[in-house]
């Protein structure tokens, strides 16, 4: 007799959550409830353990008070792909394009990967955000130069998910990808490396912050 097992779909449903954002409480959350079962990459869980992930939900991290909502977290990182590092005017085709940026051959020149990397944390400093990392040791400019610019596996970001890089070597977003897209992959990928994309909290911080621009 096969057993029917809850898989990442079903418990989704249980949270009215989409399937993607269970995989990301997996990668995220090392407390999350290990599936008993792992065949060919998908993971199940046995229907006997719904109240231990009810629970396990009920305590998720991160709830209660929080800076600012998931939504408004990724609109704030896809207005700064848009108007601080991609070129507003031409979103399919023309390279990043910001202060100190420098191409050779039409290629990205060396250590622009990094200064890119860093110029995109800067310009979410600027609007009141910052990223934090479960390893406090964690290098945020690594880690999103790694975001932006290495391939990724199903393993780290989901089953499903886009793996490849977000930018080439040409500085060029990838094709048929939107700033919106790489919004909702910039965050997916750095909590797959422990980091989230927080508010710095309070008005009088976000005034300080409006104050020095």
């Amino acid at each position: 007799m096969v057993k029917e097992m809850l898989g990442v779909a079903d418990i989704a449903v249980m949270f009215n959550v989409e399937p993607k954002t269970v995989s990301m409480w997996r990668l995220r959350y090392a407390d999350f409830p290990e599936p008993d079962v792992t065949v060919g990459g998908m993971a199940g869980w046995d229907p006997g353990r719904a109240e231990e992930l009810r629970v396990w939900e009920s305590r998720r991290p991160g709830q209660g008070r929080r800076a600012m909502l998931t939504a408004h977290v990724q609109e704030t990182v896809r207005r700064t792909f848009i108007f601080r590092f991609l070129r507003p005017d031409d979103l399919t085709s023309a390279p990043i394009d910001f202060p100190g940026i420098r191409y050779e051959d039409g290629r990205l020149a060396e250590g622009m990967q990094a200064k890119a990397a860093e110029h995109l944390i800067g310009a979410l400093r600027d609007q009141g955000c910052e990223i934090v990392f479960r390893d406090p040791a964690t290098d945020a400019r690594q880690a999103m130069q790694r975001v932006l610019w290495d391939r990724w596996t199903a393993a780290e970001v989901g089953e499903d998910e886009f793996v490849g890089q977000l930018f080439d070597d040409r500085g060029r977003i990838y094709h048929g990808c939107t700033a919106f897209d790489a919004a909702a992959y910039t965050l997916q990928r750095l909590a797959a490396l422990g980091g989230e994309i927080r508010s710095m909290l309070g008005e009088s911080q976000q005034g300080r912050g409006r104050r020095q621009r």
